[in-house]
């Protein structure tokens, strides 16, 4: 008889343990969904917004801005320029610039060498305009 009520009680622990396990697991699987919600939430809004920063940066400051010279020279990549830009105070993220140079026009052409005075208040398209040359109010020298 002793030996039936142990069989009993070990039946009742095993339907415990594996309604408790099934109930962490089920927790566990609901949190998980929620990690991954909210992970694919924020770069999903990162991104939106790096896009927008692609197709529409704003210039490093407002009207007049602040006029600076710089020199492309012969031979110069595309890191370089970048570089000199950023370093100049025009841009504020190279790699961002080097993917609206990639989706513009002048990936293809290039840009022209010589010495550009360029400004603070200027869109990083317009700067693209200027020193490829195709730029209406400042020109390289």
């Amino acid at each position: 008889m002793a030996n039936q009520r142990a069989k009993r009680g070990t039946r009742k622990n095993s339907r415990a343990y594996s309604a408790a396990s099934g109930a962490v697991g089920t927790i566990f699987n609901i949190v998980l969904i929620i990690v991954v919600a909210m992970v694919t939430y924020r770069l999903s809004v990162f991104a939106f917004q790096y896009g927008v920063r692609i197709f529409g940066e704003p210039p490093m400051s407002e009207e007049p801005g602040q006029e600076v010279t710089v020199t492309i020279e012969d031979g110069m990549d595309f890191d370089g320029i970048a570089q000199t830009l950023y370093d100049s105070g025009l841009i504020r993220d190279k790699g961002l610039f080097r993917i609206q140079e990639l989706l513009s026009n002048y990936s293809e052409d290039g840009f022209a060498e010589g010495t550009y005075t360029l400004s603070t208040a200027m869109t990083p398209e317009e700067l693209m305009d200027t020193m490829a040359g195709s730029g209406e109010d400042l020109q390289g020298q």
